[in-house]
């Protein structure tokens, strides 16, 4: 309970079309955010994460790219949202939110692509997708 409320105020500011909340128990969420100033930053933490395509696939993983007032929400299928909200975000940070809508890991500076999923990979839930996948 106390993560998910924790995730509701990390979000509180946000306008979802494509709830947040919805990703729980489905997705691995990944949300870069900028003001104007540290704009280059999230397009390059972003591209970075973006051509790790198959990766982000197998682990079920969902970027929200927040740049100012405007959010890019990429899925499994590279699709591309966009989505407005009310306040502008300050700095530049990525978070990782695990499966159970938990933040699992925050940064101020870019990361290599291989920090979340060697995150992703010591978690419990993964631990059981890759057991799950030998089994079949």
């Amino acid at each position: 309970m106390i993560r998910i409320v924790l995730l509701i105020l990390l979000f509180s500011n946000v306008m979802w079309s494509q709830n947040v909340k919805s990703h729980q128990w489905k997705n691995r969420v990944v949300v870069i955010s900028a003001d104007k100033t540290n704009a280059t930053l999230a397009e390059y933490q972003s591209s970075i994460l973006i051509r790790e395509k198959e990766k982000l696939v197998d682990r079920s993983i969902v970027i929200y790219k927040c740049i100012d007032k405007q959010c890019m929400f990429y899925d499994e299928n590279q699709n591309l949202k966009k989505v407005q909200f009310d306040k502008p975000v300050k700095g530049f940070s990525v978070v990782l939110v695990g499966l159970d809508g938990g933040e699992k890991f925050k940064s101020n500076n870019i990361e290599k692509a291989s920090v979340f999923f060697d995150l992703i990979d010591k978690m419990p839930m993964r631990r059981q997708e890759l057991r799950n996948l030998d089994n079949d």
